[in-house]
């Protein structure tokens, strides 16, 4: 049985929160400018995930996802600028452009109203992931939360091996559902 997991920010206050202030093209970006948003650690930490409205890693992360060439997955060039001023151009935002279906209806626990799901036991959908080609799910959006996206078990333990720093990835049906929603 293959597992899926949602990347996350480390719980570590040292890593700082993002926010977007400046797209070049809304619908097909390829620059994203950044700042930092909320509180400002005292010392932060420039990990290689970075958490906002978005995916944020550096190259050591997009090169190993690279190595899977998933469907529908692009790296933005990014410029973070600091609060003195100072351009990181480290970083990279992570789009996906593949949703997929993934809640089993009949064994999960939801309620649907006004177009959003209201999670409180997720079991994934098998039937129709295996249906689709691995390459088309290694990385994708869930239709049910697509604020999150979704890597297949292969692509998170890759990046796992590189030791990166500032994040870590939940299992979708084991690691709690109100991870997974929230």
């Amino acid at each position: 049985m293959e597992n899926y997991y949602f990347i996350r920010r480390k719980s570590d206050q040292t890593y700082p929160l993002l926010c977007i202030t400046e797209r070049d093209d809304p619908k097909n970006p390829t620059l994203i400018n950044l700042e930092f948003n909320g509180t400002i650690p005292r010392n932060p930490v420039m990990a290689d995930f970075l958490s906002g409205p978005g995916v944020f890693i550096t190259d050591k992360i997009v090169e190993v996802i690279k190595t899977f060439t998933p469907k529908g997955v692009r790296f933005i060039d990014t410029e973070l600028t600091t609060p003195k001023g100072d351009l990181i151009e480290d970083y990279f935002c992570m789009l996906v452009d593949n949703d997929i279906a993934i809640l089993d209806k009949q064994k999960s626990e939801f309620t649907y109203k006004y177009l959003i799901y209201n999670i409180s036991k997720l079991v994934l959908d098998r039937k129709i992931l295996s249906e689709i080609p691995l390459e088309e799910r290694l990385i994708f959006i869930p239709e049910e939360s697509p604020e999150k996206k979704l890597f297949h078990e292969t692509v998170a333990k890759a990046i796992m091996d590189v030791n990166p720093t500032g994040m870590e990835f939940i299992n979708i049906e084991t690691g709690g559902v109100t991870h997974f929603i929230n």
